[in-house]
């Protein structure tokens, strides 16, 4: 029988693998996750979406600024038409702008968050035979491991 569990790389890891040693489980394979290296690129592609978008607000701030540029615009030299579509790009351009600021204020939050002390997970994949498969599952519980499990050989 094969248990497959995934720990946050911790003491608390070593100390099961060591309990499990103790109680006559010798075949336990450990491998450990690599962390993500590159950031998550800024504008999504065709097949690739993470639901945030850049442009939300600016369609928002560009009909508002659009339709207050077209009223005044019957008062203003260039007339509503002009205004109306100087209103919508400065709206465009401010709603982008402040998703950009946020999106990097936000992140760079996140990266903070990262560099202090996150670990990786790992995955442990215990071999045992049918009569320790309870005992081994319990000290895997017992450790905080993140998920538990397992598998019949054939």
């Amino acid at each position: 029988m094969q248990i497959f569990a995934t720990f946050q790389y911790s003491l608390f890891l070593e100390i099961a693998m060591t309990e499990l040693k103790q109680k006559g489980i010798t075949d336990i394979y450990a491998i450990p996750l690599d962390l993500r290296k590159e950031e998550p690129r800024l504008m999504d592609g065709l097949h690739r979406s993470d639901g945030a978008t850049l442009l939300d607000k600016g369609f928002i701030l560009a009909f508002v600024f659009a339709t207050v540029g077209a009223s005044k615009g019957f008062v203003w030299k260039w007339g509503p038409v002009v205004w109306g579509l100087i209103g919508a790009a400065t709206g465009i351009l401010l709603g982008v702008l402040i998703n950009v600021v946020v999106y990097y204020i936000r992140n760079s939050k996140q990266r903070q968050q990262k560099n202090t002390g996150k670990t990786g997970e790992v995955i442990i994949i215990v071999t045992c035979e049918e009569h320790q498969l309870r005992e081994a599952e319990q000290i895997l519980w017992d450790h905080f491991a993140l998920g538990v499990a397992r598998t019949k050989e054939a």
